[in-house]
C-alpha cells in the first residue's frame, strides 16, 4: 500500500512548524479542520495555500479517511466520484473482512438508474451500503434515509453525504426487517441468495437442485479467518424479512424498486398483488438478475420481460418499465 510523504502533498513552506508529525500553520486565525470545507476546496487543490492544504490533510486524518505514519500519509479508504457526489468505500486492496464495504458494481447502477424521475417527500433505501443510490440520485426525495446492518457501511454512507454536501441523506444501523417510517419510495439492492459461505465446501455428487444443506457442508477445520462479507450473500431469513418489510415501509400510492437475483424476486412478486413489473437483463446461460418495480396499491398486473443491454443503454432504466407496461 502506497505511503506518500506528507510534505509532498502539503508542500514545504517557511511559515510552518512541525509538532509530533503534525504540520501546523502559524496563522493565528486558523480554523479547525472541517470535512465540509475540505469537500469545497478539494477540486482546486493545486491552487490552495499551504495553510489550506495542511488544514485539509488534518480533516482527512480526523475523519479517518487518511492515516499518518511519521511524516507519511496513506489513504484508508477509496473515494469514488459519482456524478458530482463522492462515495466512500473500502480500497480495492483492503483485506477481506466481514464488514468490508465493496466498490460499486453493475447492480448498484441498475438500481440507481431504474428509479423513475420525480421529487418525493421521502425515500427509504434498505440495505443501503455506502449509499450509492441516494448519492447518485439525491434529487429524488426531500428526505432520504438509508438502513444497513454493517456499521462501517453506515459510517461511509454518512461520510459520503458529508463530503458531497448533501444534507438530506441520513444513514442508520438496522436490519431490513425493522420497523421504519413509511416512505413514498422504497428501494433495495438485495444480496445474492444461496451462495456457498466461505466456511463451507461443496458435497460431491449433489445436483444443483438439491437443498443447500445437502450441497454444502462445514469446512474442517473451521477457517475462522474466512468469514464471508456481509454484502456478498444474504443471511439466513433475509428474504423472509425483506418482502414484508418492503410492503410495510411504502406509503399508500408509493413505489418499491428492487434489484436482485431472479429466484429471489420472481416467485414472491408473482403472488404479491398490485402492479409488478420485472425486467431481467442477463443472458439465459448465466444466473438471472432483474429489476422489479412494485406498486402494491395499483390495479393488479404482473408482467415480465428481458432486455438486452447495449453500449448505449448499459443499465436498466424507467423506459424498460414503461415499454413493458405499454405491451
Amino acid at each position: 500500500m502506497l505511503w506518500v510523504p506528507r510534505e509532498a502533498i502539503a508542500d514545504r513552506t517557511p511559515r510552518s512548524a512541525h509538532n509530533g508529525g503534525k504540520v501546523e500553520a502559524t496563522h493565528e486565525d486558523e480554523d479547525e479542520p472541517d470535512l465540509g470545507r475540505l469537500a469545497a476546496v478539494a477540486p482546486t487543490w493545486a491552487g490552495l495555500s499551504w495553510r489550506d492544504r495542511a488544514a485539509a490533510i488534518d480533516a482527512l486524518i480526523e475523519h479517518e479517511l487518511v492515516e499518518q505514519g511519521g511524516d507519511r500519509l496513506r489513504a484508508r479508504v477509496a473515494i469514488v466520484p459519482l456524478g458530482w457526489a463522492l462515495l466512500v468505500c473500502d480500497r480495492m486492496d483492503a483485506p477481506i473482512e466481514r464488514d468490508l464495504v465493496c466498490w460499486p458494481d453493475d447492480s448498484s447502477h441498475h438500481l440507481a438508474t431504474a428509479i423513475p424521475a420525480g421529487r418525493r417527500a421521502d425515500w427509504l433505501d434498505l440495505g443501503c451500503g455506502s449509499a450509492f443510490a441516494p448519492l447518485a440520485r439525491p434529487e429524488l426525495a426531500t428526505r432520504i434515509a438509508g438502513i444497513d446492518i454493517n456499521d462501517r457501511a453506515v459510517r461511509y454512507a454518512r461520510l459520503g453525504a458529508e463530503l458531497s454536501g448533501i444534507s438530506h441523506i441520513t444513514a442508520s444501523l438496522g436490519d431490513v426487517g425493522a420497523t421504519c417510517e413509511p416512505a413514498e419510495l422504497v428501494t433495495c439492492n438485495a444480496p445474492i441468495p444461496d451462495l456457498p459461505r466461505a466456511d463451507q465446501v461443496p458435497v460431491a455428487g449433489q445436483p444443483a437442485t438439491a437443498p443447500r444443506t445437502d450441497r454444502y457442508r462445514a469446512a474442517e477445520p473451521y477457517p475462522t479467518a474466512a468469514v464471508p462479507e456481509i454484502w456478498r450473500t444474504a443471511e439466513p431469513g433475509f428474504f423472509d424479512r425483506l418482502w414484508p418489510a418492503l410492503r410495510r415501509a411504502v406509503r399508500p400510492g408509493g413505489m418499491i424498486v428492487v434489484h436482485g437475483a431472479c429466484e429471489a424476486v420472481l416467485p414472491v412478486l408473482a403472488d404479491a398483488g398490485g402492479e409488478r413489473v420485472i425486467v431481467t437483463y442477463t443472458p439465459d446461460s448465466v444466473r438471472g438478475f432483474a429489476v422489479a418495480w412494485w406498486r402494491p396499491d395499483a390495479p393488479d398486473r404482473f408482467v415480465t420481460a428481458r432486455r438486452v443491454l447495449t453500449p448505449e443503454r448499459p443499465h436498466l432504466d424507467p423506459r424498460d418499465r414503461e415499454d413493458v407496461l405499454a405491451g
